[in-house]
């Protein structure tokens, strides 16, 4: 039975995507890896092209507000449903985990230890616009962290901003989601997970719009999302 179903879904999607049109999807920066093969997938299966726009959520719901274009967000469900961007349903992706990244020849034993002499520069993604900059906020608040590393926090826009200062060795440690970690896991030294009970849950959902849900093309790529494929590509970068 749960093949069968399966089987239903490709057949719709599929279906669906014959009728398709232009796509425009939006998704948080973090999280560029994960859907670029997404999109790849789709497209090798269906020949329908997909648009993609990345940067922090601030940025993407402005655009949304202002009559972007954009049919489908990927984020936080608890930021998407608290934007005031009206959506009318939501196809879950997985559980987002924020880790402690740092760099080669940085020795981190546990996330706490960002504190430590040997950590001189830690970045962290803007609280207020990225949903892991706000979990590592809630961290360092839980662990009386916060106090103790703020004259060496550097705040930048995005998580990829992180993972490129660590990748650089501009810094020694940073706070980013573990698919932007597992995707440059060759160039920096390694990552530790944060326990999760330290931040608010991280679900990460695809966000339907109101105004573009009866959009075949809609439709045809968020039935691909529900797809045991989708949901394999996920697990493979940590979700």
């Amino acid at each position: 039975m749960p093949r069968l179903l399966a089987s239903l879904v490709l057949v719709l999607f599929f279906a669906q995507s014959a009728l398709a049109g232009s796509l425009l999807v939006a998704a948080g920066a973090g999280y560029k890896k994960l859907v670029d093969e997404a999109a790849a997938a789709y497209e090798a299966a269906t020949g329908q092209k997909v648009e993609l726009l990345y940067g922090n959520m601030g940025q993407i719901m402005g655009q949304v507000k202002g009559g972007g274009g954009i049919d489908l967000i990927l984020g936080d469900k608890s930021y998407l449903s608290g934007s005031g961007v009206a959506f009318d349903s939501y196809v879950e992706i997985g559980q987002g985990h924020l880790v402690v990244a740092y760099a080669k020849g940085v020795t981190l034993a546990a996330p706490t230890d960002v504190d430590k002499a040997n950590i001189k520069k830690l970045a962290m993604p803007d609280p207020q616009k990225a949903i892991y900059g706000k979990a590592a906020s809630e961290f360092l608040e839980k662990t009386g962290l916060a106090d103790k590393v703020k004259d060496k926090l550097l705040v930048v826009g995005t998580v990829p901003q992180v993972t490129a200062y660590l990748v650089s060795g501009e810094v020694d440690a940073g706070f980013v989601n573990v698919t932007d970690a597992k995707g440059v896991a060759d160039k920096i030294g390694g990552m530790l997970p944060v326990d999760q009970s330290l931040y608010s849950p991280i679900l990460i959902v695809a966000g339907v719009l109101t105004e573009t849900k009866d959009k075949p093309e809609v439709k045809a790529f968020t039935a691909f999302l529900a797809s045991e494929d989708a949901k394999k590509l996920a697990a493979s970068h940590g979700l």
